[in-house]
């Protein structure tokens, strides 16, 4: 009887564990989420401005932003893979409105437009790191947004630079 009783407890204190551990990794799990739907979005603006801006400066930085947040979003998908963790497929719905807003525009009218997205996007982006890299629950996931977010100050201070169209 006795072993069966401790069995129990054990078995109780296994399910508490879980259920903790299943509300500390949804936090991880959104950071994921909203990360790699960042990432896309970044990676699609950067197409759109190869196109459509007329400054050299914006190119050169939408370029940096192809090939930064593509290398990033690779490194997220395979730590998010190792944790059965599903990234995202697309940006979500207010970036894909900011997508969608810039399509139409080009010339110094998207530089502009761009500027913002990126100064914007890049405060509310390394604002989600940062939360992350201090209070995630997951070591790793909290490791990589720690690792990232000098890159994401740096993408801010050079949207900051972009000159004013």
């Amino acid at each position: 009887m006795r072993k069966l009783l401790c069995l129990i407890f054990a078995l109780s204190l296994a399910g508490t564990a879980s259920a903790d551990s299943a509300r500390s990794s949804a936090a991880d799990t959104d950071f994921v989420r909203k990360a790699s739907s960042g990432n896309l979005t970044e990676i699609a603006l950067g197409k759109l401005a190869a196109d459509q801006a007329s400054s050299d400066d914006v190119k050169k930085y939408a370029a940096r932003m192809v090939t930064d947040h593509t290398q990033g979003n690779e490194q997220l998908g395979k730590l998010a893979g190792s944790k059965g963790i599903q990234i995202a497929t697309a940006p979500d719905v207010a970036q894909q409105h900011d997508i969608d807003r810039l399509k139409g525009l080009d010339g110094a009218a998207f530089d502009r437009a761009y500027s913002d997205v990126m100064v914007r996007s890049h405060k509310l982006t390394a604002g989600l790191y940062e939360l992350e890299a201090t209070k995630g629950e997951d070591t790793e996931i909290r490791a990589f947004a720690h690792d990232t977010l000098p890159v994401l100050r740096e993408h801010e201070k050079l949207a900051d630079s972009l000159p004013p169209f």
